[in-house]
């Protein structure tokens, strides 16, 4: 079955009403998700005209750490034991890629233990390696649970003077695009044993950042390409997109350009709003 069809019924399951009962939302996002924009910026302008998203490569990412979190094969390749446990499940996993390019597993062998007789050298190799291909097959898009931030407005929503758009996120997670999930946010940096590498190690790349993230309160969208030069715009279904939020600060051109595009496609849209003696934003309805 084409991908096509695959989000054809995607959708529709999403839309269905018995689907509900059975709603695979383990880490309970909230039914709204958002992405603040700046409006004089004609790439993020198409995220409304012409519902349009964007999946960045890692490389282009603000924060430094975010996706480049690495195994540490200095602490962990520490033994023979442990080099040899590695060494015996990297080939194992990795007999396709093997096979294809016709490497034996004694010639595989042989190339590791050489490699991993300088553990700091095999560090900054493995990093660039990953680096790499993380940067040409990795895709991702950032949403936030609350459309209210002072700091992602100021951030992100061109200083209040931008739009902010809501999502349906039930239909984002079922769109096949990739994988949706809440970020994770700590103070120390993991500690990642590339002996014990697992899904749950992906996990930790891809959706753990510094603490210092957590206003953002961000919930991700993670896709993998096969090819190394992907199709990174992605057009999303015109219900997916469920309300806009204009900014306290956005001008009366930009506001009725921003209106006229929402209420055309029946796409409820807010004001935003100082609240009232209290460091918050509010909003009503237009």
């Amino acid at each position: 079955m084409d991908k096509e069809n695959l989000i054809k019924i995607s959708n529709f399951l999403a839309k269905n009403p018995f689907t509900s009962l059975f709603d695979p939302n383990p880490d309970n996002h909230p039914n709204i998700i958002y992405k603040y924009r700046n409006w004089r910026d004609e790439f993020h302008k198409n995220l409304i005209l012409k519902n349009e998203i964007f999946l960045s490569s890692p490389n282009n990412l603000n924060d430094p750490f975010d996706c480049r979190i690495s195994s540490n094969y200095q602490k962990h390749i520490n033994s023979i034991e442990n080099k040899e446990e590695f060494i015996k499940n990297s080939i194992s996993n990795n007999l396709k890629y093997l096979k294809e390019n016709k490497i034996t597993k004694e010639e595989a062998e042989s190339i590791l233990n050489k490699r991993l007789e300088d553990t700091l050298k095999f560090q900054i190799r493995s990093e660039v390696i990953e680096r790499e291909f993380n940067d040409k097959h990795i895709g991702v898009t950032c949403f936030s649970e609350v459309w209210n931030s002072i700091l992602m407005w100021s951030h992100y929503g061109d200083n209040h003077s931008g739009y902010c758009v809501g999502f349906d996120e039930k239909l984002l997670r079922y769109s096949q695009i990739g994988k949706l999930k809440r970020v994770n946010y700590s103070n120390e940096y993991p500690d990642l044993n590339p002996i014990l590498k697992n899904k749950n190690s992906d996990e930790i790349k891809f959706f753990l950042k510094s603490i210092e993230w957590s206003y953002e309160k961000e919930i991700r969208l993670i896709s993998l390409y096969n090819e190394s030069n992907p199709k990174r715009v992605i057009n999303l279904d015109n219900d997916v997109i469920k309300e806009v939020i204009i900014g306290l600060n956005t001008s009366k051109k930009d506001k009725e350009e921003i209106v006229a595009i929402a209420k055309d496609k029946e796409i409820d849209v807010w004001q935003a709003v100082k609240g009232e003696f209290e460091f918050k934003i509010d909003r009503y309805k237009l």
